[in-house]
């Protein structure tokens, strides 16, 4: 006789069964509870077939996708050869935080794994509220920004007193605020994951290396953002220097949990 399969795959029971773990943790992430979006790099997409799955705001950027030479696939975010000429891109679907946005007092997170082949070029990777936004930081010496609630990892070349990237949050009306590792900064062709984590209004930022070992891990930023708003996965690339941009996006995920309720 077949043995029953598992019945209720749920945070709920996992909890009641292991208990506040680590280990819990994982088994979650792999339940019905946890709701996920990842950005498929591998399914042999001709030039601009990523419109399906990812939004855009561009001032004459282009997206693309490319299989043919790139372990696991990549999504191409490129830039024109003129300075202050951008593209960002978010979840499909998320325009104007239609349907499910991710929330801090859902416990959103979002992980990227990128590459560039220049340095002369401002970056972000996290979560925004308004995917129209010509960037989510409008300055990050200051910072300021022209998101109103956002979370985002920024290099800027323009911020010549700290060349790395940097944490930004915004939450509504408060004065933005930053967190500055002053150790991370993109290089040439090489892999690196970024990531930002939501804990009601707490904002947390993440490196690791281009094989997911963890170097680098903030500590809970209080009031970071509103963790009620809608907000989406950012990835955006502007061009500083005139010349043309690519950035590199090997695997873009975010999740969070179906209901901010403690079961």
């Amino acid at each position: 006789m077949a043995e029953q399969i598992l019945l209720y795959p749920f945070r709920n029971r996992i909890k009641r069964s292991l208990g506040p773990s680590e280990l819990e943790q994982w088994i979650e992430y792999q339940s019905l509870s946890i709701m996920k979006w990842q950005l498929d790099t591998l399914t042999g997409r001709p030039d601009g077939a990523f419109t399906d799955e990812l939004g855009e705001t561009e001032d004459t950027g282009q997206l693309t996708g490319s299989v043919g030479d790139s372990e696991g696939g990549i999504c191409q975010l490129t830039t024109t050869a003129s300075s202050g000429k951008y593209i960002g891109v978010y979840p499909n679907g998320l325009e104007n935080q239609a349907g499910a946005g991710f929330k801090g007092n859902l416990s959103a997170v979002t992980w990227a794994r990128i590459k560039t082949g220049s340095v002369l070029a401002k970056f972000e990777v996290g979560f925004i509220d308004d995917d129209d936004d010509a960037g989510a930081v409008n300055s990050l010496a200051g910072p300021t920004t022209n998101s109103h609630d956002c979370a985002v990892w920024c290099y800027d070349p323009a911020d010549t007193g700290g060349l790395f990237w940097q944490g930004v949050h915004s939450a509504n009306s408060q004065t933005p605020s930053k967190v500055e590792p002053g150790k991370f900064l993109p290089v040439i062709n090489t892999y690196e994951w970024l990531g930002v984590a939501l804990l009601g209004s707490a904002v947390k930022f993440m490196h690791a290396d281009a094989y997911g070992n963890p170097n680098y891990e903030s500590g809970w930023q209080a009031s970071g953002i509103t963790a009620t708003d809608s907000l989406s996965p950012w990835i955006f690339v502007k061009s500083s220097s005139g010349t043309e941009v690519k950035l590199d996006i090997n695997c873009w995920t975010a999740y969070q949990r179906r209901t901010s309720a403690n079961d």
